[in-house]
């Protein structure tokens, strides 16, 4: 209950939420280690804060996810009397009634009194927290009566919302970037004035502080505005500074020659950039160039393989059913990894009923692998039936070997 940050609180929260620089960032975090160590309980918030995810601070800094510590330095933070960390606790299901009854606030309104006085006095980072208070619905906790005001959420939002603009942009002008998503869903809500202007003075202004605001404009600029090359500049710009999302739309761009030459080996190297970087999309990508050999990528499956295990495995998500599709076909065909009928089968069933996920050939050739495996016994019981149903469905697509497996089994009579 300081009312206040400290000054160098102050310098690590500007360090790790503005500076978007790996160096500046890890700085900073050690800025907040020696407050902590001397008892400053915002420096444990924030530290906190660091270990909670891509959500919360840039992933390009490399702070590892570590949600359960980060409970506990959140609950902490608040019990030593930081109100940012009550109102972060808010939002992470931390304040909890032991919680509470430790803390030195009488309420939850007192930690947001404090929090809105800095905001007010100029501080970016608590008009941000005070823009979420708002927009999550926690305001509610400030005013418990005001609750009885509103008969839905659309009500509620139609209160909030405006205010929470108001903060969202104030912060926005001291480079905190962190509430641009929720910032975007009031502009689209209907809720407040639309204002395009607006909208793309903030795009632009946050594009230059934060990579991943920039690869969101490049996005916005190629699916509302049909700016293709704008959105390949925002790409490069944002993939120069470390944004692996960027990184792989760069590599899209340059791999289907959409407002630039076809230049598959330039596609590899921004694909290849990004799935170091642990994009799960660019990690399929690797796997699938290796596979085919594009470019003057040389065919090889081995590598194809452990890139598709990346992009299976990855907990960002989004690449598992075309992973596991490739990655049957390697375990069934024995390609780059150990034959295993058992395994390829594993994977067969996860994507059976994702086919109109995939594409040629891949369709296919997973419809052609699931006849094998049924037709043949190989890692589920024989059911020729089925295998037939499957080789048919995969010889409608145009798979010659699945045309040959079922001549196959009519020879042998089956």
């Amino acid at each position: 209950m300081k009312g206040k940050y400290s000054l160098p609180v102050v310098k690590a929260v500007d360090l790790i939420w503005t500076s978007f620089d790996r160096d500046e960032m890890r700085r900073g975090y050690e800025m907040l280690m020696k407050e902590a160590q001397n008892g400053d309980a915002d420096a444990l918030c924030f530290i906190a804060r660091c270990h909670m995810g891509e959500e919360y601070v840039w992933s390009g800094a490399g702070f590892a996810t570590d949600d359960e510590n980060a409970s506990l330095l959140l609950q902490k933070s608040a019990i030593m009397g930081s109100a940012t960390g009550v109102l972060c606790a808010v939002r992470c299901g931390n304040l909890t009634p032991t919680v509470q009854r430790s803390m030195p606030f009488g309420s939850f309104k007192e930690a947001y009194e404090e929090i809105l006085e800095q905001a007010d006095r100029g501080n970016a980072f608590c008009q941000y927290l005070i823009g979420n208070v708002y927009y999550w619905g926690d305001y509610l906790m400030v005013e418990p009566e005001l609750a009885k005001q509103f008969k839905d959420v659309k009500e509620y939002n139609a209160f909030a919302y405006p205010i929470a603009k108001k903060y969202y942009e104030q912060s926005f002008n001291g480079r905190i970037t962190a509430g641009w998503g929720n910032y975007r869903d009031i502009l689209k809500s209907g809720l407040v004035d639309d204002d395009p202007e607006l909208l793309e003075y903030y795009f632009q202004k946050l594009s230059e502080v934060s990579p991943v605001v920039c690869c969101s404009y490049g996005v916005y600029l190629s699916t509302e505005k049909n700016d293709m090359r704008g959105a390949l500049s925002c790409y490069i710009n944002a993939a120069q500074r470390g944004d692996m999302q960027a990184t792989l739309n760069a590599g899209c761009f340059y791999d289907e020659g959409c407002v630039v030459e076809r230049d598959l080996d330039m596609a590899f190297q921004f694909y290849e950039i990004a799935a170091i970087g642990g994009e799960p999309g660019a990690q399929w990508q690797v796997g699938y160039y290796y596979f085919d050999g594009w470019g003057s990528v040389e065919q090889d499956y081995a590598k194809a393989a452990h890139w598709f295990h990346k992009a299976y495995e990855n907990p960002k998500g989004g690449s598992e059913v075309r992973a596991a599709a490739y990655l049957a076909i390697c375990y069934q065909d024995g390609l780059g990894v150990v034959q295993d009928y058992d395994m390829a089968f594993s994977y067969l069933e996860e994507v059976a009923d994702s086919i109109e996920e995939l594409w040629d050939p891949i369709n296919s050739m997973v419809l052609n692998a699931l006849g094998v495996a049924y037709a043949y016994g190989l890692g589920t019981e024989q059911d020729i039936e089925s295998g037939r149903r499957y080789f048919k469905a995969a010889a409608e697509m145009g798979s010659e070997e699945a045309e040959e497996n079922l001549r196959s089994l009519e020879q042998n009579g089956e």
